[in-house]
């Protein structure tokens, strides 16, 4: 009964979710300030008059819609029974995965705090303060050991190629130290599960691991590369991809050869089986589109299962990227065919 009972209060959070119409109405908006006052009158209301005392423009909206992902995500988890909530804890933690390599990427390049702040997805595992407290440290050593000082775990794979990368420059090194560490963690605790919610989780991030080597193969090939070392960054877990499918994907002669081999493979047709050869930025962008596709369609008779915690979570992740891609281009004035292509499709909510 315990899924049960989470997917009737889920049903409850994904009423609150914008509608594809809502989202066609704040594409209309013309400033800032219209997109501000129409969140008020949506789920994100408490956020923006809280952010609204310390925040203004653009800075208001970004705090605001982070904030309101972290009350949502928080309750989920506080809604859920034991059985359920491992699982939903192991698929949020990825979110502070991917915080972990911007700010790694944006320490590597010397952005500003302010500047990697601005891609940091909820905080769920970790707090608001020990970003906060990372962003101060400036620099990669000062985030190693902050992370050291304070016995979180992802200082461990970090450490390990650490010396590395001081020596090579190689930013890929820690960021798949980080991926590799949390996917091999979820395999080990979904294999001791080894139920049927535990399958379907496994599904969704081996999905996710596939089309991390599908757009690293890719741009491997794109830019020549022939050493070895490129075998090393092979992320392991994949739902359909073997590491030896990944290899033979990396060892295409050039991008026509690439796209060959991909089209042997079933991520070719549930894309669509497109005509046009893709770069990997358009590659990216449209297997990042058909997991979202995937994660976010849901069939509501589902009461017994994961499956509807999994969709509200890629359905409010993908809400909140919409809400940032708006802001971010009504901050820019840009016109509205340009924000739209870098929304994520409205079709996955339906």
């Amino acid at each position: 009964m315990s899924y049960e009972y989470l997917n009737t209060r889920i049903r409850v959070m994904l009423a609150k979710l914008l509608t594809p119409k809502q989202f066609e109405a704040l594409l209309e908006l013309r400033d800032l300030s219209g997109l501000v006052n129409a969140l008020v009158e949506t789920d994100y209301a408490p956020e923006i008059e809280r952010c609204s005392v310390e925040f203004s423009g653009y800075e208001l909206i970004e705090q605001a819609v982070l904030r309101n992902g972290q009350r949502a995500f928080t309750h989920m988890l506080r809604i859920a029974p034991e059985d359920p909530r491992q699982l939903i804890a192991l698929v949020l933690e990825r979110f502070e995965v991917f915080n972990l390599k911007t700010i790694v990427r944006g320490l590597h390049v010397g952005a500003s705090p302010d500047e990697i702040a601005r891609n940091l997805s909820p905080s769920l595992v970790y707090t608001l303060a020990f970003y906060q407290e990372l962003l101060r440290h400036e620099t990669l050593r000062g985030m190693l050991d902050y992370l050291l000082s304070t016995g979180n775990r992802y200082y461990q794979p970090l450490a390990e190629v650490f010396a590395e990368y001081e020596r090579t420059g190689k930013v890929a090194l820690l960021e798949h130290a980080l991926d590799s560490f949390y996917f091999a963690h979820a395999r080990a605790l979904l294999q001791e599960r080894a139920d049927e919610n535990a399958l379907i989780v496994r599904d969704a991030l081996g999905t996710e691991a596939d089309v991390l080597n599908l757009v690293y193969a890719l741009r491997v090939v794109e830019a020549g590369v022939q050493s070895d070392e490129k075998y090393r960054y092979i992320l392991e877990g994949g739902r359909v991809l073997s590491r030896d499918a990944v290899r033979e994907l990396l060892n295409a002669s050039d991008a026509r050869e690439f796209w060959g081999k991909f089209a042997r493979t079933p991520y070719f047709k549930e894309l669509g089986a497109p005509q046009e050869q893709l770069d990997a930025p358009r590659f990216q962008e449209r297997l990042e589109n058909l997991v979202y596709a995937k994660m976010c369609r849901l069939d509501l008779g589902q009461l017994f299962d994961i499956h509807m915690a999994l969709s509200y979570i890629w359905r409010k992740s993908a809400e909140m990227t919409n809400l940032r891609v708006i802001a971010s281009g009504l901050a820019r004035h840009a016109p509205r065919a340009q924000i739209e292509k870098n929304l994520i499709p409205l079709e996955v909510f339906s």
